[in-house]
């Protein structure tokens, strides 16, 4: 009986329950990284917390190896390109950078719609779930749509669910209004492949705003930050975010300002900080 309890329990607080909404704290990048979540309640949005544990032991080890999505790749070694394409890189190889540490060198993709290409009279690209450049043109009649919140689209054209964060589609034969696949996928964050280093010693990832998808930088700590203790004192002490050799209880803060704004970090979810940069000036802020 205390077995059949104990496992009960297990996979309650590691599996998310019902949820409308889904979590409104930018965690995407946490699937990636071989994290994995665990929450406090079966009916809570977002985890209390995720285990990093395969990080921290990277952190310890000084294996000249690299890692993404739960794989480990020796000096030379290449992900497969499907797996990577949709975020327009290939070719990426794991490397001895001139830094020393380990991590991917890619070939960026320069579609030729980015390079001025535009699809004939009457026609538009078409575009595929997995991949980045357009697959070629639909012309009219367009034989296929997708209704969606309104609007119409048509075969091989992307669109944003509304409601439905980090997702992505494109409209195809079949599609009945449900965003799934193979017609709609998760917006997938490769920060393993440029980022290796940051998360390996716990540096923070950087946002626009909290309703981003994933991270556009990582910041690392300075000499100079000050961490400010929470106001009010955690319900869950025992949880911390690591920020290099900082540990931060939930709720601890620190922020930094350089030439382009702001960036204010905070433990919200153990055991990465969040950070948002707040920049000064609109024309600062990247462009997606």
């Amino acid at each position: 009986m205390f077995v059949l309890g104990l496992c009960l329990l297990m996979t309650i607080i590691h599996v998310q329950g019902e949820c409308s909404g889904g979590c409104s704290e930018p965690i995407l990048f946490y699937e990636k990284i071989d994290c994995k979540p665990v929450f406090a309640s079966s009916d809570d949005c977002c985890p209390s917390h995720y285990d990093c544990s395969e990080i921290e032991q990277r952190a310890k080890s000084n294996a000249e190896v690299c890692h993404f999505n739960g794989k480990i790749y020796n000096s030379g070694e290449s992900i497969n390109s499907d797996e990577i394409y949709g975020n327009c890189k290939v070719g990426c190889t794991c490397t001895k950078k001139h830094s020393g540490n380990m991590g991917f060198r890619c070939a960026i993709l320069d579609c030729p719609e980015w390079l001025g290409s535009r699809p004939s009279l009457g026609c538009h690209f078409k575009y595929e779930l997995d991949k980045c450049c357009n697959s070629g043109q639909v012309c009219e009649p367009f034989d296929i749509s997708c209704k969606v919140d309104g609007k119409t689209y048509y075969e091989g054209q992307r669109f944003s669910p509304p409601n439905t964060k980090c997702t992505k589609c494109v409209c195809k034969s079949g599609f009945e209004g449900k965003y799934e696949a193979p017609f709609c996928k998760k917006t997938s964050c490769i920060e393993e492949v440029d980022h290796q280093k940051e998360i390996k010693n716990f540096c923070a990832p950087s946002f626009i705003s909290k309703g981003d998808c994933c991270p556009f930088n990582w910041i690392c700590p300075e000499d100079s930050d000050t961490i400010v203790a929470a106001k009010t004192p955690s319900k869950h002490p025992d949880l911390k975010c690591k920020f290099g050799k900082h540990n931060l209880g939930i709720g601890d803060t620190f922020s930094r300002t350089s030439g382009n704004g702001k960036v204010s970090c905070e433990c919200i979810i153990p055991p990465y900080l969040t950070c948002i940069q707040n920049y000064d000036y609109p024309s600062y802020a990247p462009e997606y």
